[in-house]
């Protein structure tokens, strides 16, 4: 297990915080936020250490340890395979960490586990944070939301979703959005130059971040007959497909992959090489990276996304322009804009490093999660949930009418293991239980909420 040392002799009057999530994704949002809240919260009264689930395949907990050295980490052990033997694993681990608080960072698994540890531990507190509005985690805070004590959401649009779907109580469900750290260097509000430097950076991911909206974009943009240059700052599954699609404008040195960086090179050397960044996603929470390059007086072209209105924190014509999702003439016309208009860039910029202050900067954002968590704790837990969906089978041996348990003592006696085919089977994210109807239902709250605002 790994430490935090300057923290060790204060630790024992510390709350204690088990955050639980896989393994296998190492940059992300999600990524961000759990790391930093590992190495920010003891400052803030809270000894905190990252569960994280290993897998015989995807989930490689020391490939995670290498890239984050400094993070307190402890390993869920389920190479076994099945659902059994994730869950418990991580009652081991719980029961050895005797954390106040476990929170989820998609780890499905985790609801399970928790309840069935209420049961016997009235005073185990159980948060999950939700950090994009995705509906396969509205869907299973539905269905678990009995038994949550906290839910710890970026945006308002995510926060008003879950209390509506799920029916939590209002004062357990709070949006703190990801923290933006100030900029290591003076920053100034931009100015048209010869060339129109435009970043994207995030996950190079098609589902939720449409990221092959770029091709059409940088077809129009080259229409448009103005000198500009494309820097990609990320990885993801659709890298490689990306890059092909791309190839073109590769060549002739129009757009440049960059891979994954770290923070302190986006801020020492990317950011402010950038005028404005796209960012084509169709659902975000209060999205990091676009208020990162803000925070550096880089103007956003925004899509319109799922809980931009019910944030208000992206403003058309303020300090951000905004296009309705895949509409990439509307995106195109806001990229040219900057170009044909005196004073727009410079006003923009001005306003964008304004806007990343109070609850948007990083000491904020964690004053908050810390806040919220010492609010938990004073509440009385809530109890293990009288209604417990029922379980898919886990293995052949459990639909012949074993109990998983005994299913599991059987295979440990041979040696068997079930070898998963992905990530996220590995580890569920999520239950995969969600019906189509239940995600449309999902989606549609999310619209009508917006027209209403």
């Amino acid at each position: 297990m790994g430490g935090c040392p300057r923290y060790k002799n204060k630790r024992e009057n510390l709350k204690k915080l088990l955050i639980c999530t896989q393994s296998y994704a190492l940059h992300g949002g999600v990524e961000n936020i759990v790391n930093d809240l590992c190495l920010e919260l003891p400052q803030r009264g809270w000894e905190t250490l990252l569960a994280l689930g290993k897998g015989a395949c995807y989930n490689d907990v020391e490939r995670y340890r290498n890239q984050y050295p400094n993070v307190p980490i402890v390993e869920i052990d389920g190479v076994k395979g099945t659902r059994q033997s994730r869950s418990e694993a991580l009652v081991k681990v719980i029961k050895k960490v005797k954390p106040d608080i476990v929170l989820s960072a998609r780890l499905f698994d985790a609801y399970m586990v928790i309840n069935k540890l209420k049961k016997h531990n009235r005073r185990i507190y159980f948060a999950v944070t939700v950090q994009a509005y995705e509906p396969p985690y509205f869907y299973d805070m539905n269905l678990f939301g009995e038994t949550v004590d906290l839910c710890i959401t970026s945006g308002n649009m995510i926060k008003k979703g879950i209390i509506h779907l799920s029916q939590l109580p209002e004062n357990i469900v709070v949006s703190i959005p990801g923290g933006v750290r100030t900029p290591k260097k003076t920053v100034r509000p931009r100015t048209p130059g010869k060339t129109l430097r435009i970043g994207y950076v995030g996950r190079i991911e098609q589902e939720q971040k449409r990221i092959s909206d770029i091709f059409p974009l940088l077809q129009e943009l080259d229409l448009k007959q103005f000198s500009y240059r494309v820097d990609i700052v990320g990885t993801g599954l659709a890298e490689d497909k990306l890059r092909k699609k791309l190839k073109y404008w590769i060549n002739i040195g129009r757009v440049i992959f960059h891979g994954w960086r770290q923070q302190h090179e986006l801020y020492n050397k990317f950011y402010p090489a950038m005028d404005c960044l796209v960012h084509f996603a169709h659902t975000e929470g209060v999205t990091i990276a676009p208020r990162e390059a803000m925070s550096h007086g880089v103007v956003p072209i925004i899509s319109q996304f799922t809980g931009l209105k019910a944030e208000g924190h992206f403003l058309h014509n303020i300090n951000a322009l905004t296009f309705p999702v895949g509409n990439i003439d509307v995106a195109t016309e806001n990229i040219q804009r900057l170009i044909t208009e005196p004073e727009l860039m410079k006003n923009l910029s001005s306003n964008a490093i304004q806007s990343q202050t109070g609850k948007y900067s990083f000491e904020g954002s964690m004053d908050t999660w810390a806040q919220a968590l010492d609010e938990c704790i004073k509440r009385p837990p809530m109890p293990e949930m009288k209604m417990k969906p029922d379980l898919p089978p886990d293995g052949r041996l459990t639909q012949y009418g074993l109990s998983p348990w005994l299913a599991q003592r059987i295979r440990d006696i041979f040696g068997k293991r079930f070898v998963h085919s992905n990530p996220g089977s590995e580890w569920p994210t999520n239950s995969g239980w969600m019906t189509k109807e239940a995600e449309m239902e999902i989606l549609r709250f999310a619209k009508n909420y917006e027209k209403q605002l």
